[in-house]
């Protein structure tokens, strides 16, 4: 007679289960996997508490004691810095007049690869120091953007320093707007040589001038890397617009430059078009359109030199665009003769300002 033990009775119970879970899987093919362990947390959200009232206010000891909730939760360590300064305003009354929260653990950062900054009053001094130290230390920035904030000339030589050791990784500089001047363009210059993964670069809104235009003119020339630049409303005038033509006649890889809202008149135009008969890369070349002219103060001898003026500037703007229309073509024509693999990858490195 043979007995049957409960162990093989719960044996018999999990193939039977375990032939059901399969019969199961067959049916939907349905699976759950999961990422690597550092890719299952992006972020951290907070549950807003429904039990306070819109209009009430937190003190700093609960300010204190969330933040330190909310640190054990997810499992990091509270900033001293932030537990010092609430401390500091509970002792002393209650209320502080401002919480510095500055970004300076960025520089240790290893992921992260867009920073945009644009409209925070940034200035040239603690700004700027920090973000030269980001740039020194961090290697996977890729995009920084500070449009619209004060950096000026000393903080664009803060930013300099930094950018010199930025060999690998910064792609996209936008400095829109920010109170730079020919005077900061020193700087750059001094950078730029060095920079040869750089695709943009924009210093639109500045007073760089011609003189600032002749200041980074070699160092262009040097660099291999930008294919954008920007300098929109830069008071820029004929003489900045030769220069840029020198540099595009002797550059092989910038695509777009931008050089509206400057006094860029026929003598730039025509530095500009030369230098576009022997330039095969740029492929966009933003200028304004003619303005037209108050015929009725002049007599008609200058009605006429006004009109001559007008139609060679019509001229010189239809032959400059059908030059960047023939690099465009040829920059197509490049494209579709490159191996899949290396046009895959400067289609990933190419950025739009």
């Amino acid at each position: 007679m043979t007995r049957c033990s409960d162990n093989d009775e719960q044996s018999d119970d999990g193939e039977e289960q375990t032939n059901k879970n399969q019969k199961k899987k067959s049916k939907g093919e349905k699976h759950v996997s999961f990422p690597p362990d550092e890719q299952i947390v992006s972020g951290f959200a907070e549950h807003r508490s429904t039990d306070r009232q819109v209009d009430s206010c937190l003190t700093l000891t609960e300010v204190m004691v969330a933040y330190q909730q909310s640190c054990s939760r997810h499992q990091v360590q509270p900033r001293e810095h932030v537990l010092q300064q609430l401390q500091q305003g509970v002792c002393v009354g209650g209320s502080v007049k401002c919480l510095d929260l500055k970004v300076g653990a960025l520089k240790s950062n290893r992921s992260l690869q867009e920073l945009h900054l644009t409209n925070n009053l940034l200035n040239s001094y603690q700004d700027a120091l920090q973000l030269g130290d980001l740039l020194r230390y961090n290697s996977t920035l890729l995009t920084l953007e500070l449009s619209n904030n004060s950096v000026a000339d000393a903080g664009l030589e803060e930013l300099c320093d930094g950018l010199r050791l930025q060999t690998a990784g910064l792609r996209v500089l936008l400095l829109r707007n920010n109170q730079i001047t020919a005077a900061g363009m020193v700087h750059l210059a001094k950078a730029l040589p060095v920079l040869k993964v750089l695709q943009v670069l924009d210093l639109g809104e500045n007073l760089l001038g011609n003189e600032g235009i002749q200041a980074i003119r070699e160092p262009l020339m040097v660099n291999s890397s930008v294919l954008q630049l920007g300098l929109a409303q830069a008071d820029i005038t004929c003489e900045g617009a030769v220069a840029l033509a020198e540099f595009l006649a002797e550059s092989r890889q910038i695509q777009q430059l931008d050089l509206r809202q400057n006094e860029v008149k026929v003598g730039g135009l025509m530095a500009l078009c030369l230098a576009l008969r022997i330039n095969r890369s740029l492929a966009n070349l933003h200028l304004d359109h003619t303005a037209p002219q108050e015929q009725f103060l002049c007599v008609h001898v200058c009605d006429q030199q006004d009109e001559l003026l007008m139609e060679t500037q019509t001229r010189l703007q239809s032959e400059i665009i059908q030059r960047c229309l023939a690099s465009r073509s040829h920059l197509a024509t490049e494209a579709s003769e490159t191996p899949p693999a290396e046009a895959d990858g400067r289609a990933d490195s190419m950025t739009t300002a």
